[in-house]
């Protein structure tokens, strides 16, 4: 007896097998029934070939066993190092009816691809992983890498471009820079995705680093470095400073001295820098300064020359001087109106004057008192104490016992060395055996050096009326290094109590 096959049976059974599906069926018209049945194909490995942005993948055709081939085939692109299924973009996209693609405008980086077998509403097994393939970056590269004039034409080519894309150029962004005038050659992009490039750096462009950028219309963008040197070093500074070193801008006939200089150059590196200083020393139009790194008055610099004499007589007053620097590419400028003063005129003691702390006992000497020192014009703090630069430093003063009129001296904090102050005659018995207050202070104020009486190390004695007679030494200097007259100055006004 004949057995009764359902189709719809049968269908529904192969279709619960994965990877199997119903492709045809027979059925006689009374009682009797046939049924056929194929399996969906397994993709096979693509072929892939990059010609610049653009990966063409082909692959042999799948068929069912009875030699139909299937209706299409679905591309996926994989990241070469594993990673999920990419967006496939278009002519790869969908379901290929052939048996090759080719995805346009790919992605920078290494990739692999697959083909997977599909009929109507059936797939088949997606294939073996193809060969990686790699699509370049985009990339940009222009000549010469530095200019030295402006304005100025590079020329270079481009690649890693989607096919079709016209490209725009700007300076330093890619979105908001100068637009540069340039084309390329072919345009738009051809398939391969490299052209030749012509890009011109405008006039105005400031000197240093730049980058061009290349942007497709398509978005792709590229970046080349180009560096500007068209103009000549930049003399940011220069002064002049006695060889003695402290206050730089003054120098005395006769005296010695350098000039230093702060020089930089955004495009290039400094290949000389020389001064003119004629008017300081006849015949000096271009003294060499050699690079290294300088401090005078809180600035540093980077260029100094040699020890140089000024003339000898020099007239006083302010006297100019030059600076000359030229680049690495020949660039060279001079900055003028650098000044220097000539200060033939020594300092002197001018006054000294003592004042009494809140509270204290006048006529005594005490801790929180003063003795102010005041010379005819500023003194260089070195010249007083080595590396001292007049703000607050600790002293000793010593009150030294001499009959009806005792003296005052000054020592360094160890209460060791005598300060080229001089002596104070105070003009008044202040003390029965000479004294030392430690831990005082001393700070200088333009033309004034101003000390605070620390601790006494005995007991001193209330004064009367006085005035104090200052004599001077010769070791402190002004800021052009004239040592100090050594003429003695009488304390000004009327006799009074001192401290």
């Amino acid at each position: 007896m004949k057995r009764f096959r359902s189709p719809l049976l049968v269908a529904l059974g192969l279709l619960l097998i994965p990877g199997v599906a119903v492709a045809a069926w027979t059925a006689s018209g009374v009682g009797s029934a046939s049924s056929k049945a194929f399996s969906m194909p397994t993709g096979t490995t693509p072929s892939v070939s990059v010609l610049g942005r653009n990966v063409t993948v082909s692959w042999t055709a799948a068929a069912f066993p009875n030699g139909d081939p299937v209706a299409g085939y679905v591309v996926r692109r994989y990241p070469n190092g594993g990673g999920p299924a990419q967006t496939v973009l278009p002519d790869c996209d969908g379901t290929i009816g052939g048996t090759s693609c080719t995805e346009h405008a790919v992605p920078a980086g290494t990739w692999r691809y697959t083909v997977t077998p599909v009929h109507g509403s059936w797939t088949g097994t997606e294939g073996p992983l193809s060969a990686p393939v790699t699509v370049a970056p985009p990339s940009l590269s222009l000549s010469p890498p530095t200019v030295t004039s402006l304005p100025a034409a590079l020329s270079g080519s481009l690649g890693g471009f989607a096919t079709g894309e016209t490209v725009t150029f700007r300076l330093d962004d890619p979105g908001t820079g100068t637009v540069l005038a340039g084309w390329i050659s072919p345009d738009p992009v051809p398939n391969d995705g490299t052209a030749s490039v012509s890009v011109t750096i405008p006039n105005g462009t400031a000197d240093g680093a730049h980058t061009v950028y290349a942007t497709g219309s398509g978005g792709t963008v590229a970046s080349a470095s180009v560096t500007v040197d068209a103009q000549p070093p930049v003399v940011q500074a220069a002064v002049i400073q006695k060889t003695q070193g402290g206050s730089a801008g003054y120098v005395k006939q006769g005296g010695t001295y350098r000039v230093y200089a702060k020089v930089t150059d955004a495009g290039s590196s400094v290949s000389s820098v020389t001064a003119d200083v004629s008017q300081i020393s006849t015949g000096q139009t271009a003294v060499a300064l050699t690079a290294g790194s300088w401090v005078v008055d809180g600035v540093t610099y980077g260029y100094r020359s040699a020890v140089l004499t000024a003339d000898n007589p020099l007239a006083a007053g302010a006297k100019t001087f030059s600076i000359t620097a030229t680049d690495a590419n020949g660039h060279s400028g001079t900055q003028g109106g650098f000044t220097v003063t000539v200060d033939n005129t020594p300092p002197a003691a001018s006054d000294v004057q003592t004042a009494n702390a809140s509270g204290g006992v006048v006529g005594r000497a005490e801790t929180g008192d003063t003795i102010t020192f005041t010379f005819s014009e500023p003194i260089e703090p070195e010249s007083i104490v080595a590396g001292w630069d007049g703000t607050t430093t600790t002293v000793t003063v010593r009150l030294i016992q001499a009959g009806g009129s005792d003296q005052l001296q000054v020592y360094d904090a160890g209460d060791t060395t005598v300060l080229p102050l001089g002596t104070v005659a105070l003009g008044g018995n202040h003390t029965n055996g000479n004294r030392s207050f430690t831990g005082s202070t001393m700070v200088m104020s333009g033309s004034t050096i101003t000390i605070t009486l620390g601790t006494p190390s005995g007991g001193v004695r209330t004064a009367g009326n006085g005035t104090m007679i200052w004599t001077p030494v010769a070791t402190p200097y002004d800021r052009a290094a004239n040592a100090c007259l050594t003429t003695a100055a009488t304390e000004s006004g009327p006799a009074d109590p001192e401290f």
